[in-house]
């Protein structure tokens, strides 16, 4: 009887002891909610081309990121030919507009959007060649503000040639990056609540155990 007790005793005291740390992890989760709502549009000009038109851009509609990640940016599909045309692109422009609206569900009160420009150089032919590539112009201004600070879009560097149709779906998509002033240092990390809190249960556990065993060894003795 005195062994179930101890038992009973030792798990319901590392239940209470998980039931804190998860109650930690929640209120961590919580507290780091850090989500920005953004979309894009964009468009390709029809000058330096020769030939049908078959690149589009793929805008991204109300999306959901933590601004820390790489943040998609649309993608450009190419469209097959028929076997035996070819299209030329000479440094065809376009351009991508990136429309952050809300940070946590809180809508930016005055914000700019970010236009990103840029090329298109190569020759589709058929379905399944293609030697476009993408070129990015600096930006102007990429600056926008993300929770009261300033913060840069940049785009991610794109040196692949645009997939073919028969890859894929001839779909490559684009991203950037979000850079934040005063953002802090990610390689010194701060050892998060929710961790702290379940390396004490782990540790406050294995000591209730090694208590209810003593006390069992006295009792058997």
């Amino acid at each position: 009887m005195r062994k179930s007790q101890g038992w009973t005793g030792l798990r319901t005291a590392v239940v209470a002891l998980g039931l804190f740390a998860t109650q930690a992890t929640n209120l961590h989760a919580a507290a780091m909610s850090n989500v920005l709502t953004y979309g894009t549009a964009g468009a390709i000009d029809n000058s330096g081309i020769s030939g049908a038109n078959v690149i589009s851009y793929v805008p991204i509609s109300s999306a959901n990121i933590d601004p820390t990640s790489n943040i998609p940016l649309g993608a450009f599909q190419v469209a097959a030919l028929p076997a035996g045309q070819t299209t030329m692109y000479n440094a065809t422009p376009f351009s991508i507009t990136f429309i952050p609206s809300s940070l946590d569900g809180t809508a930016f009160s005055a914000n700019s959007p970010v236009t990103v420009t840029g090329t298109l150089t190569g020759q589709v032919s058929g379905s399944y060649q293609s030697s476009v590539a993408v070129h990015f112009n600096p930006l102007a201004n990429g600056s926008f503000q993300l929770a009261g600070a300033t913060s840069t879009l940049s785009m991610l560097s794109n040196d692949q040639k645009l997939l073919v149709p028969s890859s894929a779906g001839g779909t490559t998509t684009l991203e950037g990056i979000i850079t934040t002033a005063g953002s802090p240092n990610p390689e010194a990390p701060v050892p998060e609540p929710s961790t702290i809190a379940l390396f004490l249960s782990t540790v406050a556990g294995l000591g209730l155990r090694r208590l209810v065993l003593a006390r069992r060894h006295r009792s058997a003795a």
